[in-house]
């Protein structure tokens, strides 16, 4: 047998074996959705980049990003792993139809929705603690990449010269330059790559690195359902929760100075009154316009 053969048998060999490990302590997720993995991350040399995509009832939106992970991912390693958050028709991944991604999978879950989304989040994280990759990626189903998106973000998260960042947030909007959840008074600083604010907040469309998992313990606290008692159109709480415990750490959480995710004005599912009502806005400079965008949390 040829050795291209016997290393792709092993690889597949090795990524059901992984499945399944995540699969037992996934709880209610199970895999519906399986990659080919033909070579491994370990052996290719390339930069490995592990991208996760919740998503809810917009199959769509779901494969025009994957097509679009798809074409940023030549000279990358990437995996993605998609979380159908309880859709009412189950996402439905086909791998073969993105070559240039290296392992495609997709958990299905009875939908959480805001008032336990953290509990997606921790599921999540519990996951990725066995996901090798040297840069992380969770992003929402119905954002767009700008194009060279793993090559202009890995260069500006390499560029950051700071042993004690965890998490770059992608999307610009109109809390820049602002204080959020922290009280910290964000400011520019400058890296070979350009300008990145350091913000002391993420949101969940970001880039992390492992610290961010360990300080985080792999795990999201439970939110206290009397938040939305007085406000019921409040955040899941997620956000708000990372930042204020890796701000407590002392961890460093930057935000980008020019969004490098796009999105279109489609209303939010988690949140729709509110983004009705104060919609966030992103900041695409280099385009000359803004696009309407929104936050998951």
């Amino acid at each position: 047998m040829r050795p291209s053969l016997l290393r792709r048998g092993y690889q597949r060999f090795k990524f059901f074996a992984q499945a399944f490990s995540d699969q037992m302590g996934r709880g209610r997720m199970h895999l519906t959705s399986t990659p080919d993995g033909t070579q491994s991350p370990e052996l290719s040399g390339r930069p490995r980049v592990h991208v996760i995509v919740p998503t809810y009832n917009r199959p769509n939106e779901l494969r025009r990003l994957l097509s679009q992970i798809d074409r940023e991912s030549p000279g990358f390693e990437v995996s993605v792993h998609v979380y159908d958050d309880g859709s009412s028709e189950p996402a439905y991944v086909e791998w073969s139809s993105y070559p240039n991604i290296a392992s495609l999978s997709v958990s299905r879950s009875a939908n959480h929705g805001k008032k336990r989304y953290w509990e997606l989040v921790h599921r999540i994280l519990s996951t990725v603690r066995s996901t090798n990759g040297d840069y992380f990626y969770y992003l929402a189903d119905d954002v767009q990449l700008v194009p060279k998106f793993f090559e202009r973000s890995i260069a500006l998260w390499d560029g950051i010269r700071d042993s004690q960042k965890v998490s770059l947030h992608l999307l610009l909007d109109q809390r820049e330059g602002q204080p959020c959840w922290t009280n910290y008074q964000p400011h520019v600083v400058d890296t070979p790559q350009g300008k990145v604010y350091k913000s002391q907040w993420v949101d969940m469309l970001m880039m992390f690195n492992r610290r961010f998992l360990e300080e985080l313990e792999y795990r999201i606290d439970a939110v206290d359902p009397g938040r939305w008692n007085k406000d019921p159109n409040l955040s899941s709480g997620v956000g708000m929760q990372i930042s204020r415990r890796l701000h407590q750490r002392r961890a460093s959480m930057y935000l980008v100075t020019d969004s490098l995710l796009i999105h279109e004005d489609e209303p939010s599912v988690m949140n729709p009154e509110e983004r009705r009502r104060s919609p966030i806005v992103s900041r695409f400079k280099e385009a000359g316009r803004p696009l309407s965008g929104s936050a998951t949390d």
